[in-house]
């Protein structure tokens, strides 16, 4: 709040630019240290003045920044005092042109200065160093290699940390700010390097593409004019990986090409990424060929600046007399998380709908608008009386995403716990554990239902008290009796509230085990989901899951995958296995199994050969995408590359840019 505050005092108008802005920020900070004019009248150093400390800062930005990793990306990296008075001291003798000595003292000054006024650099912890935010260390390093390559008459310096660091994600925002704040033919060469860098595995993950496309949301100026064909190969290549159903794309790929995309708005490639875009809309429907889904250019229209435009078609589309165009309008409002009282009270009309579809999506929709008024959760409320299970399951979750743990909610909530159809119980329940309302009044009645005569009743109250967190010795001691129900439903479902509570041991295990021999498929399906939420990854557990992998019903199987995911065994036989579910017939097997791999790849070094070598020989196939799914968490990770440092950059600089959280 203090560098907010600061900016907006000394900066009346703020530059969207990102660099900008830091640049912004950065001078501020400064201005505000010298406020007293002591540096500036040299009273505190002898040697350094007031201009010395932003290169200083520079300097020290690009050596903390060479010292982290992408370990590092949840904050800035940390340097030991005497590390610190040992590098300032190197610096400063070079600039000053003084002896060792000499420079040391000005170090131990301007160490004095960053532990006694709030500023760029902060003590954090005992005699340990950092940046206030990431974003400025990462900022003030891309100042000074630009700074090194303009002294240099090098712009070689820039394209060499370019392809020295491209796609490591502690660089990621260092080049985009470097490459951003270039003349426009520079940020193009710099640009053009990145697209053409021929990156491990690109023909698959289409990471060079993906970076120049973040590197256009940053919106270099002037640089259609130094290089339109660059432009538009970027974003042609982009809406080609969109609508491309010849080039195999997982799904980690789409969802950055669309995250890309949608940041070029307010860009100066807006409107001519929105244009590409519909032009393939037509040219699709002329000519058969790859083309674009109407809802989806929906979304990108909102998202690129006709959000407007696109509410309107919208509402129209929720009175027309098609079914599916109907439903379809109601699930697209959900997801553009408009609020305004046009679209809650229309989509509270299609509640009334004859058409089951369009109740239940419209119901997914208001719990999805963040708006949990009166009229929506009443109308919600309501729902649960729905005739039909589909629609009252529905607006058990849209209740609970709207995190109103009022005592209306709460009562009309444990009333559908009873429900005859076992899915609104079990969205019920869930929806009460993400409500959080941990009262006694709650867990009384829920522990009073868990020896009701009704199994079903008996299980989901289990799995409600396990959801809710509640620690309490009577609640585990409820759910231990429920190990020995007569039903393998509350059986199974007690033993995963146990382990939500932190309990796994051999007595809440051994049931599941014998749940996955079940004749049942509902049982074993329900009892491989369990052992991988109880993270208990002994020998007889994982042997009892790859059992379940194969020529089982597909829920089962699905289950056993996740499972294996969760226990962190990435021995080669349970990566083999999995792997062999990637050509699954049913697609929710080939994402479960790709998603677990992912997850043991992050702890095996054999992963990445065994996936890459299934991909090689599964090319021409229709689901290669999983594979490549695979690939990318892998490589990437399910960050997709951006890390928390993008998003604690993005919180720093939507903060700054945000003038109306200050009135003077």
């Amino acid at each position: 709040l203090t560098i907010i505050a600061l900016i907006h005092r000394y900066q009346a108008v703020l530059p969207k630019e990102r660099f900008e802005l830091y640049n912004c920020a950065v001078k501020t900070l400064l201005t505000s240290w010298d406020a007293n004019k002591e540096i500036s009248n040299q009273g505190l150093f002898k040697y350094l003045d007031f201009y010395d400390l932003r290169r200083l800062m520079e300097l020290l930005a690009y050596w903390i920044h060479g010292q982290g990793n992408s370990e590092d990306n949840e904050g800035s990296t940390l340097i030991n005092r005497d590390d610190l008075i040992k590098q300032l001291s190197k610096e400063i003798k070079t600039l000053k042109q003084v002896q060792l000595y000499q420079a040391k003292q000005e170090a131990e000054a301007f160490v004095t200065l960053i532990r006694d006024r709030t500023g760029l650099l902060n003590e954090q912890g005992q005699d340990c160093y950092g940046f206030v935010h990431k974003s400025f260390q990462e900022y003030l390093c891309a100042e000074e290699i630009d700074y090194h390559a303009e002294n240099e008459y090098d712009f070689r310096i820039v394209l060499n940390q370019i392809r020295e660091h491209l796609h490591d994600s502690h660089w990621r925002e260092v080049l985009l700010l470097l490459i951003a704040q270039q003349k426009p033919k520079n940020a193009a060469k710099a640009i053009r390097a990145v697209l053409n860098n021929n990156s491990k595995y690109e023909q698959w993950l289409h990471r060079d593409l993906l970076f120049a496309g973040n590197c256009l949301a940053e919106d270099p100026k002037n640089l259609r004019g130094a290089d339109g064909e660059l432009v538009q190969e970027i974003l042609e290549g982009l809406v080609e990986l969109e609508v491309s159903t010849k080039e195999p794309v997982g799904k980690r790929v789409y969802e950055q090409v669309y995250q890309i995309i949608c940041s070029l708005y307010e860009t100066d490639f807006q409107a001519q990424v929105l244009e590409l875009l519909k032009e393939r809309l037509a040219y699709g429907h002329a000519t058969g060929s790859d083309w674009i889904d109407q809802l989806r250019l929906l979304n990108y229209r909102a998202e690129l600046g006709e959000k407007d435009q696109v509410i309107t078609i919208l509402l129209a589309q929720l009175q027309d007399h098609n079914v599916s165009v109907r439903w379809r309008a109601a699930q697209a409002l959900g997801e553009l998380r408009n609020s305004s009282e046009t679209v809650v009270n229309a989509l509270i009309a299609q509640l009334q709908d004859h058409n089951v579809s369009v109740r239940w999506k419209a119901a997914q929709a208001l719990g999805r608008l963040g708006n949990n008024s009166e009229t929506i959760v009443n109308a919600l409320i309501a729902r649960l009386q729905d005739h039909n299970s589909h629609v009252r399951w529905r607006a058990a979750r849209a209740l609970g995403n709207l995190g109103n743990s009022s005592q209306t909610i709460v009562s009309a909530l444990i009333a559908r716990l009873q429900d005859e159809n076992s899915t609104v119980g079990w969205e019920a329940t869930y929806a009460l554990g993400q409500l959080g309302n941990n009262s006694e009044t709650l867990v009384s009645t829920l522990l009073a239902q868990l020896k009701d005569e009704n199994s079903d009743l008996r299980g989901w109250t289990a799995y409600a008290l396990g959801k809710l967190g509640n620690r309490s010795e009577p609640v585990v001691n409820a759910l231990l009796a429920r190990l020995k129900d007569q039903n393998f439903s509350v059986r199974w479902k007690a033993a995963e509230s146990l382990g939500n509570l932190g309990n796994s041991s051999e007595t809440v295990v051994s049931p599941l085990l014998a749940g996955l021999q079940d004749h049942n498929s509902h049982v074993r399906r329900d009892a491989a989901r369990t052992l991988g939420n109880l993270e208990n990854s002994s020998e007889s557990v994982v042997n009892a899951l790859l059992a379940r992998l194969q020529n089982d019903d597909y829920y089962v199987s699905r289950n056993a995958a996740i499972a294996l995911g969760r226990l962190n065994n990435s021995s080669q036989t349970v990566v083999n296995a999995l792997i062999a579910l990637l050509q699954d017939d049913d697609y929710y097997v080939r994402r479960d199994a790709s998603e677990a791999l992912g997850k043991l790849g992050k702890t095996s070094n054999h992963v990445i050969p065994s996936v890459i070598k299934w991909i090689e020989q599964h090319q021409d196939s229709d689901y290669v995408g999983s594979g490549i799914d695979v690939l990318w968490d892998l490589v990437v990770g399910r960050e997709s590359g951006v890390g928390s440092s993008k998003k604690e950059s993005q919180r720093v600089f939507d903060i700054i840019r945000n003038k109306d959280m200050f009135v003077v």
